[in-house]
């Protein structure tokens, strides 16, 4: 397995446990609860005397990969897949605005969000309809700033 996979799955397996209100660390038999959504610790004990291959199994990992060893670590991880999901969220929030306002042919235009700010790119058939997306994405709740890079072309 490529080490970009690896990357993907171990980012895809964070952003979901982070959804799930709480962060996790992979430990060699399973996983380990390391915090809740009220900052709590918590460790849970890992099964014993489990068929090889599932979760708690007592003959360790095929792939070994390193337990969170402080919680600073956990914690900056947890928030950068939460940021991650939000920004996910709120592209998505911003996409369906500009599908829903009426009169503006937005099918040109792309949304990126990074850390809140909304990324447009793509092109859109006038100067009106230029701003009218600008201001619809800006209303949308959880936008910080919006970076316009729209092109007016008349296609």
């Amino acid at each position: 397995m490529t080490h970009a996979v690896k990357t993907l799955r171990i980012a895809t397996m964070i952003a979901a446990l982070a959804t799930a209100g709480g962060a996790y660390a992979l430990d060699n038999g399973g996983f380990m609860k390391v915090a809740d959504a009220t900052g709590s610790t918590v460790t849970q004990a890992n099964p014993t005397n489990t068929p090889s291959g599932m979760p708690g199994r007592s003959d360790g990992d095929k792939e070994k990969l390193p337990a969170a060893t402080s919680g600073a670590k956990v914690d900056a991880n947890v928030d950068n897949a939460k940021q991650a999901v939000t920004d996910s969220a709120l592209t998505t929030k911003v996409k369906t605005k500009l599908l829903a306002t009426k009169d503006l042919k937005s099918t040109g235009i792309h949304v990126k969000t990074k850390d809140r700010v909304v990324n447009l790119t793509g092109s859109v058939p006038s100067a009106e309809q230029r701003q009218m997306a600008v201001e619809t994405v800006r209303s949308v709740e959880g936008v910080s700033s919006v970076d316009d890079h729209l092109k007016v072309s008349s296609r």
